[in-house]
């Protein structure tokens, strides 16, 4: 084998590793997540950090039932060893916690909106305030996502 041909198979073996370790790379972290000031700057709360329970927005505290971990490679939102569910994935269903599930039902993609992050889940459906309220106890849903919904978009405060 020429040396050339050892350069090309070693930076393709190169480029493979890197393409498989990528994901193995990202790790989980903790955050709370605060809607854009624009849409109240409030933060997400699990008040019971239970089963079935909805999530609420409140004022932000960074209390434990604020503070949730976002697994990238999952793509997991979670608290209290439960996952934020979107409960059928139909526009209006209220997200809940679940008992976390392999699988993209309770998979939510950060994607980048400038300085904040959507969370797109189930149908292509985004983390949403109800109704758009600012109100402390407003309740989260899935709802259609729309880039001009200040509702929609999620500061992460890595803890």
């Amino acid at each position: 084998m020429s040396i050339a041909s050892l350069r090309m198979a070693a930076g393709l073996a190169a480029c493979l590793l890197l393409f498989v370790a990528a994901p193995a790379c990202a790790q989980a972290f903790q955050t709370g997540l605060q809607v854009s000031p624009q849409g109240g700057g409030k933060c997400i709360e699990a008040p019971a950090r239970d089963q079935d329970q909805p999530l609420q927005m409140m004022d932000c505290d960074s209390s434990p039932a604020q503070i949730f971990t976002y697994d990238p490679a999952s793509m997991h939102l979670s608290i209290g060893g439960f996952c934020v569910d979107p409960n059928g994935g139909q526009p209006g269903n209220l997200v809940k916690l679940s008992s976390c599930e392999v699988g993209a039902n309770q998979a939510w993609k950060a994607e980048q909106r400038g300085n904040f992050t959507k969370l797109v889940g189930q149908n292509g459906l985004c983390l949403d305030i109800r109704y758009g309220s600012k109100e402390r106890g407003a309740p989260l849903q899935s709802w259609n996502c729309d880039d001009a919904e200040p509702n929609q978009l999620w500061v992460f405060q890595r803890e």
